[in-house]
C-alpha cells in the first residue's frame, strides 16, 4: 500500500452539514475542525477545496466523539439539500431519479476526485457503486465514505425517492453489530449489507423513473453548467483527476494519445507532461492506472468476455490486453478471473 502524500481534494461545502450538525447537538463545530487541522470558516466560503488527508480523518474524529458510528448516515437523514453546491440543485431538479444519479456520476469528481462513481444497470436493477481510487485508499477512513451516500440519501423523504425504491445499502466494512444496523434502520428503513467490495446502493429501475415533482429542465441544466465551469478550473493540484476523466472518456475509441487529451484538456502536451510528473505521476502511467482499475471491475463479471474487456479498454485485440496485463499484475486476466471470486 503507497503511503505518498495524496493529491485528492474535497470540496468544502459539502461539509457544511457536519457543522451544522455538530452546533445542533451541543459541540463547538470550530474546535471539531482544528484537531484535523481544518478552519471551519472554509465551509462557508464558495469553491473552497479541502485535501483530502485533512477531511477525511475530520469525519473519523467527528464520529468517535459524538459516538455516531455511521455520523454520515445521521446527517443525510435530515441535512437541507440546499446547503450543498449546484451538483445537488441539479439533481433535484432533475426528471427522475436515474436522471439525478447519472448527473451526480458526471459531476461527483467537482465533489471529491477520489472516488469514482460507478452507475448501471442489471435487470431490474439500477446499482451505483462508489468506488475509491487506489492510490487515495491510505488516507480514505470507513467514516469518510458515509458521507458519500449522502447526496443521494437526502434526496430520501424529499419528495423524490419513493420509499421503495432505493432496494439494499452496500458498506464495504465489517457488520457493525445489531444494535448499530437497527439503530440505522430508523433513519432509512432500507436493508443494508456489509462486507461489500465497496460502497454503494441498489435502486428498482422501473421506480427510478418515476417523474420527479421537482423537475426543472432549465435549472438542472443551468447548475451542471456551473459545476461543469468549476470543474474546467480546478487547480494543477487536480489536472490527475481531469486527465483520469478524460481517459475514461477516450477509451472506447483506442488508446488514448497525448496529444488529444492535452487538447481535451486545453493545454500542450508538455505543459500535460510537466505538470502530471510535478504530481508524481505520467501520462502512460496514469493511462496503465485507469486501465487495470478497469480490467479489475470488469474481470469480476463473469458475463463479460475477454475480447469485450479488452476493446472496452481501448486495446486493438484480446493479446494485447493480456500483455499488458500481465506487465501490470504478473499474471493473465483468465488467471486472475479464476482466482477470483464473481
Amino acid at each position: 500500500m503507497t503511503t505518498a502524500t495524496s493529491t485528492a481534494s474535497v470540496l468544502a461545502v459539502w461539509l457544511r452539514p457536519l457543522v451544522d450538525y455538530l452546533e445542533r447537538t451541543g459541540y463547538d463545530s470550530a474546535a471539531v475542525f482544528r484537531h484535523t487541522g481544518v478552519d471551519v470558516g472554509q465551509v462557508f466560503v464558495p469553491g473552497t477545496r479541502l485535501r483530502l488527508q485533512d477531511a477525511a480523518p475530520l469525519w473519523q474524529h467527528a464520529a468517535q466523539i459524538t459516538g455516531k458510528s455511521f455520523i454520515g448516515l445521521e446527517i443525510a437523514n435530515d441535512a437541507p439539500p440546499l446547503q450543498a453546491d449546484a451538483t445537488a440543485i441539479a439533481m433535484m431538479a432533475s426528471r427522475n431519479l436515474y436522471e439525478a444519479l447519472q448527473r451526480f456520476s458526471r459531476l461527483s469528481h467537482i465533489v471529491c476526485d477520489a472516488v469514482e462513481l460507478v452507475l448501471g444497470r442489471d435487470g431490474d436493477v439500477l446499482y451505483l457503486d462508489f468506488v475509491v481510487s487506489p492510490r487515495e485508499r491510505h488516507v480514505m477512513a470507513r467514516e469518510a465514505m458515509d458521507p458519500a451516500l449522502l447526496i443521494p440519501l437526502g434526496l430520501f423523504g424529499k419528495g423524490m425517492i419513493d420509499t421503495a425504491a432505493i432496494l439494499e445499502l452496500r458498506f464495504d466494512c465489517p457488520h457493525p453489530g445489531q444494535s448499530t444496523v437497527e439503530h440505522l434502520a430508523q433513519i432509512f428503513p432500507i436493508p443494508m449489507r456489509f462486507d461489500c467490495e465497496h460502497y454503494g446502493m441498489r435502486i428498482d429501475w422501473e421506480l427510478s423513473l418515476r417523474q420527479n415533482a421537482y423537475w426543472n429542465p432549465a435549472l438542472a441544466q443551468i447548475c451542471e453548467e456551473q459545476v461543469l465551469r468549476e470543474l474546467a478550473a480546478l487547480d494543477d493540484s487536480n489536472l490527475v483527476a481531469r486527465t483520469r476523466m478524460v481517459l475514461l472518456d477516450q477509451l472506447a475509441n483506442g488508446t488514448p494519445q497525448l496529444g488529444v487529451v492535452a487538447s481535451l484538456l486545453n493545454i500542450t502536451e508538455r505543459q500535460l507532461q510537466r505538470k502530471l510528473k510535478q504530481q508524481g505521476t505520467g501520462f502512460g502511467e496514469l493511462l496503465d492506472a485507469v486501465r487495470l482499475e478497469l480490467a479489475l471491475r470488469y474481470l469480476q463479471d463473469s458475463r463479460m468476455h475477454m475480447v469485450d474487456i479488452a476493446l472496452s479498454l481501448g486495446f486493438s485485440d484480446q493479446s494485447n490486453f493480456v500483455k499488458a496485463f500481465k506487465r501490470w499484475q504478473g499474471e493473465t486476466p483468465g488467471q486472475y478471473r479464476r482466482r477470483s471470486p464473481v
